[in-house]
């Protein structure tokens, strides 16, 4: 009999957690918790802009690239330069494009979702005469080629993208 009453006597005087202390891991788990979920969508935000920053830099590339394949390889029978490239006529590749000036002409698209604008000017701008416009094609030595592309993001900011690239007239060299 004595030891039943050593058991009951030990089971009697085992405590389990106090509210206070149940309250308290619920607290610091919650806050562990929230944490967790905060970072991952700061992670999400960033794989996000990560993703756009990716998307306009090669849309603005591509743009780039196509305005250096037009520059470096004529169509056959044009002449080497920029002829092609400057050319506002129908044939040309600035037909159609917003002249603002005898030396700059842009254009702009939308692909994807983002806003692509590009300029082709005379360069250098400070020697911009009457001799160095798109005007007189064979005159010009070198165009620069400016490609902006911009988008909002999920908080409604703006960003973008801005490449540029300066071609210089090819010039060969033949031998009489």
């Amino acid at each position: 009999m004595k030891r039943k009453s050593k058991s009951l006597h030990a089971i009697g005087n085992e405590a389990g957690f106090t509210m206070l202390e149940v309250l308290t891991s619920l607290v610091i788990l919650t806050v562990g918790i929230l944490g967790i979920l905060s970072s991952v969508n700061s992670v999400s935000h960033y794989q996000r802009h990560s993703k756009n920053m990716t998307l306009a830099t090669m849309h603005a590339t591509n743009k780039l690239e196509e305005i250096k394949r037009v520059a470096t390889n004529e169509p056959t029978g044009g002449a080497f330069g920029f002829d092609y490239l400057v050319d506002d006529g129908a044939g040309g590749y600035l037909n159609g494009y917003t002249a603002s000036d005898d030396w700059t002409r842009s254009s702009n698209d939308v692909v994807d979702g983002f806003n692509r604008s590009w300029f082709i000017s005379v360069y250098p701008s400070s020697a911009q005469t009457a001799s160095q416009s798109f005007l007189i094609p064979g005159a010009i030595r070198m165009v620069e080629a400016v490609v902006t592309t911009t988008w909002t993001d999920e908080k409604g900011e703006s960003k973008n993208v801005e490449l540029a690239v300066v071609l210089h007239r090819r010039q060969f060299l033949g031998t009489n």
